[in-house]
């Protein structure tokens, strides 16, 4: 099996995915036992680690500053090129360039370039068999390479996914084993590695450039054994767009396969109604060659001694002509009732015909020693008879053949299972749909959290930090409750938002518009905020129908319209009816936000 890792960017919260602790469609629980883990003593999340990162940055990097001298006079120096060393001349005057000097102003340290990564994971491809051991091998040759430290690793065994076997996976030479329309299970085992990504000497990020990674490929293969994979043109696409890309093909492709099968299926009905019309047809002439194989009544009679008695040998009762050919008759019936074999029609029918004109001989035999008078007429009766029962075994053997290939087309005609794949069609295109709100839900999420991150590091600075810090995390504690509180109302039977639901939600949606910086007197700001808590509370709804869902979100979009906010009466907590401050429940002042 073929392994390769991909690195990128880590998000906010990663954590919770890979330990485990947030439900995801695509895991499959009841194997979550089987997966692996590690962390190193002081990895606390992702976001922790970014913060040590941009701390360490800070440590290490200052702002610039002019350097004075003692009367405070900017200080010169002469300017160099610093590519060749030579000086710099002013064409305009002839004389060498002076720049400014500058030093390190270590009272104002630099932040981290905000498109910098310092935090970085990637994903490996492992087989069942792959062991911890080897993958903490890998981290140590990664760490003594590069120095790029691993703080944790996940390896995941219960992810995948269900697959329909189509007719164009055996044309592409996938799934040869698996019959077509059935449908497998395709395990995605993989790891996750957790990295710091950042020179802990100097506070930058490690660069890495594309031989780098080829190298990082080959370790990695080296470390698990396995096969390395090759580079492809592929753009690479984050979990949540790939798995709803993957969806939408495959819906598609199902959906060409149902439509397939169902021409198919009409092309095969069409082939047993005109079959069906030809059975009829044949029983038809079946029934008709079954009449005529009998001797015309008129016949028998133009024989003038029919019904004259005569014995032959072995028979214990004297005999008529008529008694003799009714005798054949039967005989001749027997014959070709005589099963048809499947594999040997034409030795059976060359068999019945044999026998046949044995028995006609004898007839004719029988009726000639009675009296050579009517020799033609015997003759031409017997003929008839022979003539008829041969053309009665050809057409038996040809219907058992239609029959038979009609049957077998029959038994493979299954209008149950297109109607399955049409719905697995269905599906999956409504999962791909709702993989791709919920990616882009979870993106918007993480966006929202750095920003809350970069938000707080501003403030937290600010005289008055700490009481405003607690301000900030009493909005967000109110607005996660009002998210709480709309999931558990849409797993209620009731209708309608009773007081409590009313007064939580409506608290969240005032302080949902204080920390985003929106007028709660505005029924468009309202709007807005109460729309950021119904995709807070849908990642924490858990399972639910989506009609049950649409309701929840129309019930919070209305209370949000509806709310009358009087001038100086807004608060989540206590308030003294001044319209701008915030006071806490016994009447004291509380800190705004300070940005």
């Amino acid at each position: 099996m073929k392994t390769s890792i991909h690195i990128c960017a880590a998000k906010y919260g990663a954590e919770k995915h890979n330990r485990r602790e947030k439900e995801m469609k695509h895991v499959h629980s009841e194997y979550s036992h089987l997966n692996k883990s590690w962390e190193a003593d002081d990895f606390k999340s992702v976001a922790d680690e970014i913060r040590k990162a941009k701390e360490r940055y800070s440590s290490h990097h200052f702002c610039r500053k002019a350097k004075l001298d003692k009367n405070g006079k900017q200080l010169t120096m002469p300017a160099y090129d610093k590519r060749t060393g030579n000086p710099i001349v002013d064409p305009r005057t002839g004389h060498q360039k002076v720049v400014p000097e500058w030093e390190l102003d270590l009272s104002k340290p630099k932040k981290m370039p905000k498109n910098s990564e310092p935090i970085r994971e990637g994903v490996a491809v492992i087989t069942e068999a792959t062991t911890m051991e080897q993958m903490k091998t890998l981290a140590n040759q990664i760490e003594q390479r590069w120095g790029i430290k691993t703080k944790a690793i996940y390896a995941h065994l219960d992810e995948g996914h269900e697959h329909l076997v189509t007719d164009k996976d055996h044309q592409q030479g996938k799934y040869l084993d698996s019959a077509e329309g059935s449908t497998i299970f395709l395990w995605n085992h993989h790891a996750h590695y957790v990295f710091d990504w950042t020179d802990h000497e100097t506070g930058q990020c490690i660069n890495l450039n594309r031989h780098d990674m080829s190298e990082l490929q080959d370790m990695l293969a080296n470390a698990l054994k396995m096969e390395r994979g090759k580079k492809s043109d592929k753009k690479w696409r984050d979990a949540h767009t790939f798995k709803a890309e993957q969806e939408v093909i495959r819906a598609k492709e199902v959906a060409e396969y149902t439509e397939r099968k169902k021409e198919e299926s009409r092309q095969i009905q069409k082939k047993i109604e005109a079959g069906n019309s030809k059975l009829t047809k044949l029983q038809e002439a079946i029934d008709e060659l079954l009449s005529a194989t009998s001797v015309p009544e008129e016949e028998l009679d133009a024989v003038p001694f029919a019904d004259m008695t005569f014995s032959f040998q072995g028979s214990k009762e004297p005999l008529t002509v008529k008694d003799l050919i009714d005798m054949t008759l039967s005989r001749l019936d027997r014959e070709i009732r005589t099963p048809i074999p499947m594999l040997k029609r034409e030795e059976w029918q060359k068999e019945r015909n044999a026998r046949a004109k044995e028995i006609v001989t004898t007839l004719q035999s029988q009726l000639l020693s009675v009296s050579k008078l009517h020799k033609k007429k015997i003759n031409d009766v017997g003929k008839k008879m022979y003539l008829d029962v041969k053309q009665k075994i050809a057409l038996a053997v040809e219907t058992d053949k239609e029959n038979m290939a009609l049957r077998q087309r029959i038994s493979e005609l299954d209008e149950r299972a297109v109607a399955r794949e049409k719905r697995r069609a269905d599906a999956a295109e409504q999962k791909a749909q709702e993989q791709t709100m919920r990616g882009n839900r979870e993106e918007k999420r993480a966006n929202e959290a750095e920003s809350r991150l970069s938000d707080i590091e501003r403030f937290i600075r600010l005289s008055g930090a700490s009481e405003a810090y607690d301000h900030w995390n009493f909005l967000h504690d109110v607005v996660k409750k009002a998210a709480q509180a709309l999931a558990d109302w849409a797993h209620s039977t009731a209708s309608i938002f009773n007081h409590d639901d009313e007064r939580t939600i409506g608290q969240g949606i005032i302080a949902q518009c204080q920390i985003n910086g929106l007028n709660p007197y505005q029924e468009s700001d309202r709007m807005k905020a109460a729309s950021s808590i119904a995709d807070m509370a849908d990642s924490i709804v858990g399972s639910i129908g989506r009609f049950q869902w649409d309701i929840a979100v129309t019930r919070i979009g209305q209370l949000a319209s509806e709310m009358r906010i009087s001038t100086g009466g807004q608060s989540v907590g206590g308030s003294n009816g001044n319209a701008d401050e915030l006071t806490n429940w016994d009447g004291s002042k509380k800190r705004g936000l300070g940005l």
